[in-house]
């Protein structure tokens, strides 16, 4: 069996080397925090009760100025009776728990 020449073998076409391609540029993508309205009561929940804890439960210088003003006799403030007989129910009631 007899082969021909099929082909010039030394006209082979060279690769040409391969460029690089640079990537498209991307848009930069950012983070994003959306705090959901459960979570900014939360927030001002908590930081309202930080205040409260830091507030002291009797205010000194308004006793010592109440005080002060009893004994002088200047004292003149109106208090309700109805609101009297509240805070003595409270009072009672919280007595009675105990």
């Amino acid at each position: 069996m007899v082969i021909d020449k099929i082909g010039n073998i030394n006209n082979i076409i060279e690769t040409k080397s391969a460029k690089t391609v640079s990537k498209a540029k991307s848009p930069k993508k950012s983070d994003m925090v959306e705090i959901s309205s459960e979570g900014k009561k939360a927030q001002e929940t908590a930081q309202l009760g930080q205040i409260i804890r830091e507030t002291p439960d009797i205010r000194r210088e308004k006793v010592e100025a109440i005080k002060a003003q009893i004994k002088d006799g200047t004292y003149d403030k109106f208090v309700d009776n109805a609101v009297l007989e509240m805070v003595a129910d409270k009072i009672a009631s919280n007595l009675l728990r105990r």
